[in-house]
């Protein structure tokens, strides 16, 4: 719980710090999730899923910005020496802060960020596709987690205002998401992203207008 105070104290502050010409963007992106558990479990292996979402993208003159995602992505891991899968797919709501390398108005624009990020686990399944959530009444995996988020990205200008983003990115999942048994099973996973921002406008702190 510390951590997660520390990273959304963090992300407050800094965004708190860049309210000058801020730059408003929103858009679509897709990736590839490589997803495994820790913890207390054994004959696991990494697994791949999908993720799909959108974000919105606040950024200012200073190099520093936040973004907030929406996303469906597929967690989990291969069990039993790859003969199975549990599959954890969650609705995430990472909130990042950005910091972007190099020039403002340069066509590359390297990034790096930060943050928390809240899952909402939205199924359950094994490798047959089997429904392994369980009813509302009898929960077998959490349907809460929340954990942390950082990677690194490339921002790409390719016409005015509209920008190609790509990141690799990893999250640590801070809870136990094994209801039933005893042992802890924490999720943790790599993911490749791709998406086109498009420009909302310049948002005004002295006005409260965007333009």
């Amino acid at each position: 719980m510390k951590k997660i105070l520390f990273l959304s104290t963090a992300v407050l502050f800094f965004a708190a710090q860049t309210m000058a010409q801020e730059n408003l963007s929103f858009g679509p992106m897709v990736g590839v999730s490589i997803a495994n558990l820790r913890g207390d479990i054994a004959n696991n292996n990494w697994k791949p899923g999908v993720t799909v979402g959108g974000f919105i993208n606040y950024s200012a003159e200073s190099g520093f910005g936040v973004t907030g995602n929406l996303l469906y992505t597929q967690l989990g891991a291969q069990t039993n020496n790859r003969s199975n899968e549990l599959n954890l797919n969650y609705v995430q709501l990472p909130v990042l802060l950005t910091y972007y390398l190099g020039e403002r108005g340069n066509p590359v624009r390297p990034k790096l960020f930060l943050g928390p990020n809240f899952n909402f686990l939205v199924g359950a399944t094994d490798v047959n596709g089997n429904n392994i959530y369980g009813d509302s009444n009898n929960r077998v995996y959490s349907t809460f987690d929340v954990g942390a988020t950082f990677g690194a990205g490339l921002n790409v200008r390719v016409a005015e205002k509209i920008w190609l983003n790509s990141d690799v990115r990893y999250g640590l999942g801070f809870l136990d998401v094994n209801k039933l048994d005893p042992r802890i099973w924490k999720n943790q996973n790599w993911g490749i992203n791709l998406g086109v921002s498009f420009p909302l406008g310049t948002y005004n702190s002295t006005t409260g207008t965007i333009r």
